[in-house]
This record gives structure tokens, sequence and C-alpha cells, in this order.
């Protein structure tokens, strides 16, 4: 139990426990700290802990404003990062803003042995796995964007970094898919030189057309998300591109 949020929740669908174990021992788990041109986001670190803090919000403005806004006081006020990804649910949040910013997650066995494994293959823990603390590249981000505000429609985390070979755009998908699903694609062009002749069209159209296809269920049909999450991608894009590059970059 860290928050207790998902906890909670088990309990009262009729799940029940032989026991519970408390993880507020755990070393450093509520602290976000600069390490080299990484920020380390502990297992204990609370959604609005996440949005308050300065270390995030000079490297990634965007997301520490999204989460000032996440859910309700209660989960902001007690639910955990590592709870949301240790969840599995693809409409939790944090995942797809890990993915996006191409994080990695650490975390240590049933045989106390520690792991780290990228965001990406979130699935690969297992059950006795558990989070320690989450790495966030906090060099070469020139944007990260979350899209929650359309939630339970579609909600997406989009990045631009800057790698060996340019610029990489990322989009993970969460809210609106049966699973976390990614694209990235590579950039011919800055995406901030608007002389570019690829268009935000051109780029929300390349970074969705990948994704496989949405949910259809009483909210929205797959196509209806499909189409709405290319006009949120673009909208996303020519915002970047109005506001510049990360000023921490």
């Amino acid at each position: 139990m860290g928050g207790g949020i998902d906890l909670m929740a088990a309990l009262k669908t009729g799940r029940r426990l032989d026991d519970v174990i408390h993880l507020g021992a755990l070393p450093n788990r509520t602290c976000i700290n600069e390490c080299g041109d990484d920020i380390v986001v502990g297992a204990g670190v609370t959604h609005d802990a996440l949005a308050r803090s300065a270390v995030l919000r000079r490297a990634y403005p965007r997301l520490a404003e999204s989460w000032a806004k996440l859910a309700n006081n209660r989960i902001r006020i007690k639910g955990t990062i590592a709870g949301n990804l240790m969840a599995g649910n693809a409409s939790y949040d944090f995942l797809i803003v890990a993915i996006a910013a191409d994080a990695q997650i650490e975390f240590m066995t049933s045989r106390l042995s520690a792991g780290s494994v990228a965001a990406a293959r979130r699935a690969e823990l297992g059950p006795a796995d558990l989070i320690t603390r989450i790495t966030l590249p906090g060099s070469g981000c020139l944007a990260l964007v979350v899209q929650l505000e359309w939630k339970p429609i579609v909600a997406f985390a989009l990045s631009f970094r800057r790698g060996q070979d340019g610029v990489v755009a990322r989009l993970a998908v969460g809210a609106g898919f049966a699973s976390v699903a990614l694209s990235q694609v590579g950039l011919k062009h800055s995406v901030f030189d608007s002389s570019s002749p690829e268009t935000a069209s051109d780029l929300a159209e390349a970074l969705c057309a990948p994704l496989p296809p949405p949910l259809t269920d009483w909210r929205a049909g797959s196509d209806y998300r499909r189409n709405l999450l290319k006009v949120l991608v673009r909208r996303e894009i020519e915002q970047i591109r109005l506001t510049g590059p990360n000023h921490a970059d």
C-alpha cells in the first residue's frame, strides 16, 4: 500500500486480503531530485507533489501545469506516481507521460535485486516487482505536453526530444484504447521551423496512422476517437510551435 487509492477500490469490490504492507519505509520514496541531467521521481511521490515540484517545472513546464488539474483533490493528495504505473490501467495517465518522455522505471524484485526497464516495456514487470523510482530524462526534451481534457474519450502525451540523429516526436495514447499505444516519428526539419514543409497536420497524421484502432463503446466510436485524436495532436503541435522549446533546454 502506497497511497491506497487502488487498494481501497479493490476492497470495495469485495476483494479479500491476508496482508497489507505499507511502503512508507522505502528510502527517498517521496523525493524529486536532479541527478546529473535526469530527474529522479521517488515511488511515493504524490500527484500533487509532482505538480508543485520546482525541479519538474523547470524541465517539463507543460507537464507540471497539466498535472495540477489531474483528477480530484483526494487522488492528487494521496495517489502516488508508482501506484499509477503499477495499476496497469490504460485509463491512468502517468504511463503515457513516462513513455512519451522515454523514462526508465527502476524496481526491486522479490529477491531484493534491482532492475530497470524502459517505460514502454512496463508490461514486463512481474506481479512481485516493486517500483522504487522513475527517471525522467532532463536534457534533450524540447517539449512535452499532456492532453487529458477529453478523457475518457481519449488522452495522450506528446514529446519532442533531441536524439543522436535529430529530433524524434513520440506520441503515447492511453484512454480510448484497449492498452497504451506508442508511435514515434523522426523529423526531417525542426518542429519550431515555421518554414518547414511539414505542417502540423502532416505530422499529426504521421504520428496517428501507425496506432491500433481505438475502442468503440457507448462513449464514442473508433472512427470518432481516431479523428478527434488527430485534431487534438495537430492543435498541440501548433501550440508547441508558437510557444517554442522548453526554456530549460
